[in-house]
């Protein structure tokens, strides 16, 4: 009598040998069409990265939604700003709260590309808590952009509509 054990299934290693060649060629081929398309060395000279940095920089007006919304929103201020004429002291400040939105934008961006590589279309908790604590600091350069833009605009939209307060008048004082 013999046991299932000591029976011997013959494997075809052959075969088997054959699909891993078939896969790691497949692979091969796949690889060197995404070095060929894609550039995976340093940057050869700074025109270079100049136009890699120029690309992501396209690339994320083109795929995010909220970048675009902050690049208009960022248009819309320039516009105000130079119809209400804003001093120097003030364009400093409004482009510190512009550029930190924008900027809270790409890192959110990056966050979100990383986790997504890291996690591969699985769901981790820790990933989800990444993701939402990115966003968040969005939230929270977007909320510190609106109050310094208002600080910065409130006097000379008060003043534009005719609303005068304390501040409004102090601010036109120091402007002569």
């Amino acid at each position: 009598m013999t046991m299932d054990s000591d029976v011997k299934v013959p494997v075809q290693k052959d075969e088997l040998a054959t699909y891993q060649d078939e896969v790691s060629s497949t692979l091969g081929r796949e690889q060197q069409a995404h070095q060929d398309k894609h550039q995976i060395t340093r940057n050869r000279n700074f025109f270079r990265s100049m136009f890699n940095a120029l690309k992501g920089i396209f690339l994320v007006l083109v795929r995010e939604r909220n970048m675009r919304f902050h690049v208009g929103f960022a248009i819309f201020v320039l516009a105000a700003g130079l119809y209400l004429g804003l001093n120097r002291s003030e364009w400093l400040w409004v482009v510190i709260a512009v550029f930190l939105a924008v900027y809270g934008e790409f890192m959110n961006t990056v966050v979100e590309a990383v986790i997504d590589l890291m996690v591969d279309k699985r769901y981790h908790p820790l990933a989800g808590l990444v993701k939402d604590v990115s966003a968040g600091m969005v939230l929270v350069s977007v909320f510190a952009e609106m109050i310094i833009l208002f600080l910065i605009f409130q006097p000379h939209l008060w003043h534009f509509f005719g609303i005068e307060t304390d501040f409004s008048r102090f601010i036109y004082q120091l402007k002569g």
